[in-house]
């Protein structure tokens, strides 16, 4: 094997995807007056920083090469816990040494070239990081955030502002180091963040998604013990954490990895929560403890500007993008693209190649350029919120969520499995559905994309009509032109089951003059959680449902009942002459597990009074 082709197995992909300097064109992702790089490379440094309690965290550090004397640059912060550089295997080292993942090297060379230095940190308990790990975003890796910003502004190359992104965890834990209110840092670019821990990963619909739980579990517990075996062939090429370059004998790096030996096992905990609320005593907390919106407050009196930045077929992901915008008050900018997590796939079906030819890293450049350097680039002056339209294949923008221009239509379900316009033209009755249990959206679904040991390569919704023969299908007439939906579409269902609990999926489908059937977006629902909550957990544009224990209301076998179940939001246009679908399902096999009381049959129930029906957000250019 070559040396070329070692290195490109090193090669990064979170958040890449950088083409070549966009042309000067007015759309996103596009820096107008873009000027070239003022740097080429990085210098590389690492160090131990002490927190208050003398533990020590690792940190590397990358500087512009070149940077002159005294000068003085603004500085992106990275915290992550998937060890924030690996070191290869000679004679690979001799040519690339650190080895960069989390953080790719292309985003390193983006930003370093353009004046600014990058720092990733080890957090806590992980990596070439002393300590022990309680609970992930626990109170004190949120406290050790803080210690290291101060540590930055107060080196000779920064001239004390500072901003912090990432990419899944490390965007989330980036917008946990905004509720210290450190006056330094200007700005936050949270990418496939999580805004409810509870609800966008643990238990959307309040349905446990248990197997990603156990496969990020898995990967970081085989990371926090420098095992990269897990990774298959790759692993190979590789020694292990990177150490820090005092630590020559790696003595700390070995005694960080003993005290690693304790940290909390997240699906062990698991276990012990069904409700948001669930008190773990070992945590001696719950869940909502260690989510972003648990902070809001904090987040918002920091004055701190957030960009957040998603996709919509990123797991859950993308509520976060939006709910996020509502409840917090400093988000100033939302970016929803056709992406799946961090991203690194173009998932809408309609797209010629799965490759992201969006320059997201410009995007970022502007939002930080404007906050950390006072450039006045305009950015402050565009619609909050840029979206794409799937089908349509364009950028859009708005100044709310959901935008201004969309209206609420409610679509009738009839007992002959059609979708009526018209509430007069629904037969009453009802449709019973013997449940699949081997129903599901396959080894390439949103799900799989948000960690990398579960993903079976890109993000893809092939032709779901055979996997619709599993389920309970309603379906319109043709559409005699063109609808675009924006926003959360929500189907409500008259439901009942053969058993005491269950698990409700819906999913909304695109049906092609040719039957072929195109995956759009979905939502799930455990019956017990249906009630909708006039205390509010944060702001939302959908139904919400608390998932308090104070809030449940147990399902009893074959008591009628009325869900509420809201979709993950999208932007997408369905096609003049294609059906709207509504899919009903009982599991998604592979992705969520099944409730202890397994119904046999589900029935929905059609008609003009207490029926159920389809209400989508129909926007109108």
């Amino acid at each position: 094997m070559s040396l070329l082709v070692l290195f490109l197995v090193f090669r990064a992909t979170a958040g890449g995807h950088e083409p070549n300097p966009p042309k000067k064109i007015s759309r996103p992702g596009v820096y107008q007056g873009y000027t070239t790089p003022q740097y080429k490379g990085f210098n590389y440094l690492s160090y131990y920083v002490p927190m208050k309690d003398s533990t020590l965290l690792a940190v590397d550090v990358f500087l512009p090469k070149n940077l002159e004397k005294g000068k003085k640059i603004p500085v992106i912060l990275y915290p992550t816990r998937y060890n924030r550089s690996i070191k290869a295997k000679f004679p690979i080292s001799l040519f690339k040494d650190p080895v960069l993942v989390i953080v790719s090297q292309q985003e390193v060379d983006f930003f370093t070239s353009y004046g600014y230095a990058c720092v990733i940190v080890d957090a806590r308990g992980s990596g070439a990081s002393m300590g022990t790990r309680n609970m992930e975003f626990s109170p004190q890796e949120i406290a050790d955030g803080n210690d290291i910003i101060n540590w930055i502004v107060q080196q000779t190359w920064c001239n004390g502002s500072v901003a912090t992104s990432g990419i899944s965890y490390g965007a989330t834990a980036a917008e946990l180091l905004v509720a210290n209110q450190n006056p330094a840092l200007k700005a936050c670019i949270p990418r496939s963040g999580i805004f409810d821990l509870y609800g966008d990963i643990l238990y959307p619909g309040g349905v446990c998604q248990g197997p990603f739980v156990d496969v990020w579990s898995f990967t970081t517990r085989s990371l926090d013990n420098n095992n990269y075996r897990v990774f298959g062939k790759k692993a190979k090429l590789i020694s292990g954490i990177h150490p820090v370059k005092t630590d020559r004998r790696k003595q700390i790096l070995h005694q960080a990895l003993h005290t690693h030996k304790k940290n909390f096992n997240v699906f062990d905990g698991l276990k012990s929560i069904k409700y948001r609320d669930d008190y773990n005593p070992e945590l001696k907390a719950a869940a909502d403890d260690f989510s972003v919106h648990s902070y809001r407050d904090k987040i918002e009196n920091s004055g701190t500007a957030i960009y957040r930045m998603g996709g919509w077929y990123d797991g859950a992901l993308s509520k976060s993008c939006t709910d996020g915008f509502l409840s917090i008050s400093n988000t100033e900018k939302v970016l929803i693209g056709p992406w799946d997590h961090g991203p690194s796939d173009n998932a809408s079906p309609y797209a010629l190649s799965k490759k992201i030819s969006f320059s997201i890293y410009t995007e970022m450049l502007r939002f930080l350029d404007f906050h950390l350097k006072g450039i006045d680039n305009g950015i402050e002056n565009e619609p909050a919120v840029t979206y794409y339209t799937i089908g349509e294949e364009t950028w859009e923008n708005s100044n709310t969520w959901p935008p201004m221009n969309e209206q609420k239509v409610k679509l009738f379900l009839s007992a002959d499995k059609t979708i009526q316009a018209s509430a007069v033209n629904v037969s009453a009755g009802t449709t019973p559905y013997k449940v699949d249990y081997t129903a599901t959206t396959g080894l390439n679904s949103r799900w799989n994309s948000v960690t990398a040991l579960y993903k079976h390569g890109p993000t893809n919704y092939s032709d779901r009509r055979t996997e619709d023969e599993k389920l309970l299908s309603y379906t319109s007439p043709p559409l005699t032109k063109a609808t675009e939906i924006t926003g959360h579409p929500v189907v409500n269902l008259q439901f009942s089951a053969d058993a005491n609990d269950a698990t409700v999926f819906c999913y909304l489908e695109d049906v092609a003059p040719d039957s072929s059937v195109t995956y759009v977006t979905e939502g799930m629902l455990r019956p017990s959680f249906r009630k909708i909550s006039d205390d509010v957990v944060y702001k939302t544009a959908y139904p919400d449902h608390s998932y308090r224990k104070e809030d449940e209301e147990n399902y009893n076998k074959g008591e009628t009942v009325s869900l509420s179940i809201d979709l993950l939001p999208i932007s997408y246009q369905f096609k003049k002459d294609h059906q709207i679908r509504i899919s009903i399902a009982g599991t998604d096999a592979g992705h969520f597990d099944l409730p202890e009381h397994r119904p046999g049959t589900f029935t929905i129930n059609c008609g003009t009074a207490n029926g159920s029906f389809l209400q989508l957000p129909v926007v109108s250019k």
